[in-house]
């Protein structure tokens, strides 16, 4: 028998080092799939942060929009901006109760608004068309509401973080608009005057 140049334990030696070797890469394998996993789970958080994120800075600005609007169509722009960018809707109309006490459109977009525009339907029949009644309240009071009849196609449902806002919307909503039609009536004193 040839010797190629090593010896028995030599070869031992080096076998038992090429085994230690495939038993390291084996656990370099694992630890490297294992870390794939984690930042595919740490990008699925991210992108859902980031999502959640945006949603929220949205919402701020569509609010900050509602609450400091100096007229109507600026109060009715924020409620719209919080449903079509926040809640995810462009088809809804936005009712207010007139002095006679009956509901008027004041607002809205989509195939509901132009049929209720059309054909004047009564509460109750444009309650039963929606998908969602958000009443609007000024303190105990239901002073409007808003009729949702469908989502934009990406969503499948109102989650709890949606049900939060549109409670924000049932209560602040119609003061905003109220306050900001209000507000063109206001006249300032001069500084002389106030004493």
């Amino acid at each position: 028998m040839k010797s190629n140049g090593h010896a028995p334990g030599e070869l031992r030696v080096l076998r038992s080092e090429l085994l230690e070797a495939h038993r390291e890469l084996n656990k370099l394998r694992t630890q490297n799939e294992q870390l794939i996993d984690s930042n595919k789970d740490l990008s699925q958080l991210l992108v859902a942060t980031e999502k959640r994120t945006s949603s929220s800075l949205r919402l701020i600005v569509a609010y900050r929009s509602l609450v400091q609007a100096e007229d109507r169509s600026a109060a009715l722009r924020g409620i719209e901006e919080i449903l079509v960018n926040v809640i995810g809707t462009e088809n809804f109309v936005v009712l207010l109760l007139t002095d006679t006490d009956v509901m008027r459109v004041v607002g809205g977009m989509g195939p509901i608004l132009d049929t209720t525009l059309e054909n004047c339907p009564t509460y109750e029949q444009i309650e039963s068309d929606a998908r969602r009644m958000i009443p609007l309240f000024i303190d105990d009071n239901v002073v409007g509401a808003i009729a949702i009849q469908e989502l934009l196609p990406h969503r499948d449902g109102l989650d709890a973080n949606d049900e939060q806002i549109l409670q924000l919307i049932s209560q602040h909503a119609a003061a905003a608009i109220m306050c900001a039609d209000q507000q063109r009536l206001w006249t300032r004193l001069p500084m002389g005057e106030v004493a």
